[in-house]
């Protein structure tokens, strides 16, 4: 070999091992992504027409809660869009969970209207749906191919949420469930860019929420912050968002459920929420989200409380590796008193979560549901495809899940 090419092979080699170092050196790292905007308090709805204004806006496509619309909750938005001059279609069709109907719709709708702006205004349902809507709509995507992994399209029309529950965290997330036309199964399509630009939080639109929805949703977000404390994926950043939003949410939760009308626990519901919301899309969820997502579609469980059930039994299922995450819990639910062991703190925060479930009004167990014993080998196998199930902190099979299920329907448990 001439000095040419010696030098080219050298130079060669030492590129392969430069390069392996510097993919092996960092460690530890995360990401972590939120709305590029946020306005929070009471009242803030009033400033949507200038915040889009700042954006350029021309025409927002508000993918709505029936509901919500037929209660005149948006009128006060309409009249901010009014005055900023910039135009509105409202599709107020979201009286469920949407499915592949409602986003096909609403995408032709959009196309139709020559739409710049996605704005969903409700429950999470609604939140999800524009999310789906505004990537479909950009991308001219189905949703199947959205939710396979890797997908590579792009929105580019804007989007924004606001929430009128504490619960879902749709508003700073990066996922949308949407049910497929059987409504038996759910996409659940997770993509950098379903998280929102704009979030408007504004507890004055969630007063007077029927207090069953309230414990659903409250419920809900407590689900997302003790998954995303102790998933696989968390971090620094998403542990802490999470265990202030453990607290939060046991200290207000039961007063919203009981007084609909009380601003200030309403929110520090909502604050909650969006830092329980903040901490699982940037730290991921578990089996509690994975299990849920099957039983809802198939037997029409609010998902909610489908959480809500289930979040116990996972719990102490998980228990065997997250005692001392699930004693910081503890800590934070006010249930750990002097001389307790950390295992002793792991099962308070367990029986505090029941107690919880139990005060504001909510099942603790499949019992009363029309859940089948014949579908628990489906429904487990399907959650194992579950992209929740991927941060979930202990290892998982199918006869877990299946004896998870077989527990959670007894009448009685048996810690």
């Amino acid at each position: 070999m001439n000095s040419t090419g010696q030098s080219q092979g050298n130079a060669l080699i030492e590129d392969i091992v430069t390069r392996t170092v510097d993919e092996l050196t960092p460690r530890g790292l995360f990401n972590f992504n939120a709305p590029r905007q946020t306005l929070m308090g009471e009242g803030a709805i009033l400033k949507i027409g200038e915040m889009l204004s700042q954006l350029s806006v021309s025409h927002v496509l508000v993918i709505a809660d029936r509901i919500v619309h037929e209660k005149g909750l948006m009128r006060s938005m309409q009249r901010s869009l009014e005055r900023a001059g910039v135009a509105c279609t409202i599709y107020p069709v979201i009286n469920q969970e949407p499915d592949e109907t409602v986003v096909a719709n609403a995408t032709e709708l959009l196309t139709r209207n020559h739409v710049d702006f996605v704005l969903g205004f409700g429950g999470g349902s609604a939140l999800d749906a524009a999310k789906a809507i505004a990537l479909a709509g950009s991308c001219q995507s189905s949703l199947q191919q959205m939710a396979e992994p890797g997908f590579k399209g792009r929105r580019v029309i804007g989007l924004g949420a606001v929430p009128t529950t504490a619960g879902t965290g749709s508003e700073v997330t990066d996922i949308s469930v949407i049910m497929r036309a059987d409504r038996k199964h759910k996409y659940v399509i997770k993509q950098v860019d379903l998280m929102p630009d704009l979030a408007i939080v504004d507890p004055g639109l969630m007063l007077n929420l029927p207090p069953l929805v309230t414990a659903a949703t409250g419920i809900d977000a407590l689900t997302h912050a003790i998954e995303a404390y102790a998933a696989r994926s968390s971090h620094p950043l998403a542990k802490a968002l999470a265990i202030c939003a453990v607290q939060s949410i046991a200290e207000a939760l039961p007063i919203v459920v009981g007084n609909g009308g009380d601003v200030a626990a309403r929110l520090t519901m909502a604050t909650a929420a969006y830092k329980a919301g903040l901490a699982f899309s940037n730290s991921g969820l578990g089996l509690v989200h994975a299990i849920s997502h099957q039983i809802g579609a198939r037997y029409r469980l609010a998902h909610g409380i489908a959480n809500g059930i289930l979040l116990p039994y996972v719990m102490r299922f998980n228990a065997l590796v997250c005692q001392r995450d699930y004693a910081a819990i503890a800590h934070m639910l006010g249930v750990t008193r002097t001389g307790m062991t950390e295992r002793e703190q792991c099962m308070a925060s367990i029986d505090a979560v029941r107690q919880l479930l139990s005060g504001i009004g909510l099942p603790g167990n499949l019992a009363g549901t029309n859940i089948n014993r014949d579908d628990f080998g489906a429904i487990a196998a399907e959650a194992l495809e579950d992209v929740c199930i991927r941060d979930n902190p202990r290892d998982v099979t199918e006869a877990d899940i299946v004896q998870l299920l077989e527990d959670a329907c007894r009448t009685t448990t048996n810690e």
